[in-house]
């Protein structure tokens, strides 16, 4: 009897937080609905205010080949929201008097060009000329293998200075990496046993780990890309993202963490107050993220197959975290939707159908197109009825037909529409009109 009375009290619990949701959380089922009825996402989603979900919904499969589904468990590697708990440890540190934001990177890395000059507060935002190592060219040859700190510490002091330190900012995830490596110089433990006693543990966070090799069977999710189908992504090996973009979580777990993270659990004010101070929009691994009025502060992340967005509300006090491991739709669109909702914007559907346009009409677009200010170009082709767009140095996509003039690419977020001689460009707040070259 007392079991069932109590759990008729959690059904009405339960019930109680959905009446009290501040948004129509069946707008946002639609919305995911839509888009996997349409195989354009796999995504889990988790809304939080005031430390309570409102909202967690998954969709898609953690690992096709077996059709094991996501669940709102499902754990994500989150990519470069990772910054924000290496953030977090570092002002840790700096709390304990073991470290100062003043400190010269030199102290710990001599090896690296410039270090005499570049603090740990600049390398926190991303103002230290270090080249970024995933821009390297030959990133991609060794990315899925394991690396040793030193073999990464031998391309980082080995690749060119971007800019003199402090110059200004220029996101690079070799700030990150090294910052994860003096964590663990300084406290002699791996950056694993440091998330664990220092925020997993204490938040009673059960899924939030450094990665390693992806096992489906213990739920966690397998990323994928969209070509026709959904085909596997190769999996970076963690070695190589480290503090910069290695973690794993879920969308509740990253909500929770957060949460703490502003309701100064994990840091006291005055550490809050230096992560949050925006300079050219970056904090110490965070940054703003603003809906319309709404002001946000949090992080993006991207690694392999996978997208992920944490944001933190403080008028609000309200958290909302989304985990992709495989979109032919932009991650982006999605927030929008879901934040559209949450603060009663406006906001229209997606439409997933295409339309079949005669290749007379096709046959007059194909060329190739730039624009003064723009520093790609983008050549149209046509081959067998199909419209592709290709920009400079980058893979050709396929554009589907919304009508005669005008068609998409939703795995980017991109719009062209063409008129006598011109396309127009259209991604992300973008508009660029590209006149076709004779």
């Amino acid at each position: 009897m007392k079991r069932f009375i109590f759990s008729i009290i959690l059904t009405a619990f339960a019930f109680l937080l959905q009446a009290q949701a501040p948004f129509k959380t069946q707008s946002i089922d639609s919305l995911m609905q839509l888009l996997e009825a349409n195989d354009k996402m796999m995504v889990s989603v988790n809304i939080m205010k005031e430390g309570q979900s409102f909202y967690s919904k998954a969709i898609g499969f953690r690992d096709i080949e077996k059709q094991l589904k996501n669940d709102a468990n499902t754990v994500f590697r989150i990519g470069s929201i990772s910054k924000m708990f290496t953030s977090v440890m570092i002002l840790q540190l700096v709390e304990e008097g073991k470290l100062r934001t003043d400190d010269k990177l030199a102290s710990f890395f001599p090896e690296i060009p410039e270090s005499e000059n570049i603090t740990i507060e600049q390398m926190l935002r991303h103002r230290t000329g270090i080249f970024n190592i995933t821009n390297d060219s030959l990133y991609l040859t060794y990315n899925t293998a394991f690396q040793t700190k030193e073999k990464m510490l031998q391309r980082i002091a080995e690749s060119e200075r971007v800019f003199q330190p402090d110059e200004k900012t220029e996101y690079s995830n070799s700030n990150y990496i090294l910052l994860g490596y003096i964590l663990e110089k300084i406290t002699g433990k791996a950056y694993q046993v440091n998330l664990q006693e220092r925020i997993a543990g204490p938040l009673g966070l059960k899924s939030t780990n450094y990665g390693s090799k992806i096992i489906s069977v213990n739920n966690e999710a397998i990323s994928y890309r969209f070509d026709g189908k959904w085909i596997p992504e190769d999996e970076t090996d963690m070695s190589v993202p480290g503090g910069a973009g290695a973690l794993v979580s879920t969308p509740t777990e990253l909500n929770h963490f957060i949460t703490a993270l502003f309701t100064n659990e994990l840091l006291s004010e005055s550490s809050m107050e230096a992560m949050t101070k925006l300079v050219n929009n970056f904090g110490y691994g965070i940054f703003a993220m603003p809906f319309y009025e709404n002001k946000a502060l949090g992080h993006t992340g991207g690694i392999d197959g996978f997208r992920s967005s944490l944001l933190y509300f403080p008028a609000q006090n309200m958290a909302v975290a989304l985990c992709v491991n495989g979109s032919n739709y932009n991650p982006n669109d999605l927030l929008i939707g879901v934040l559209s909702v949450v603060f009663e914007k406006d906001y229209e559907f997606p439409s997933f159908e295409i339309v079949e346009i005669n290749a007379e009409t096709l046959s007059k677009y194909p060329g190739v197109y730039s624009a003064k200010d723009f520093p790609l170009k983008i050549e149209i082709s046509l081959k067998e009825n199909q419209l592709f767009a290709q920009a400079t140095g980058q893979q050709a996509f396929p554009l589907d037909a919304i009508d005669e003039s005008n068609f998409k690419f939703d795995a980017a977020g991109i719009k062209i529409n063409f008129s006598e001689n011109t396309l127009t460009l259209k991604q992300g707040g973008m508009n660029v009109v590209m006149t076709r070259e004779n």
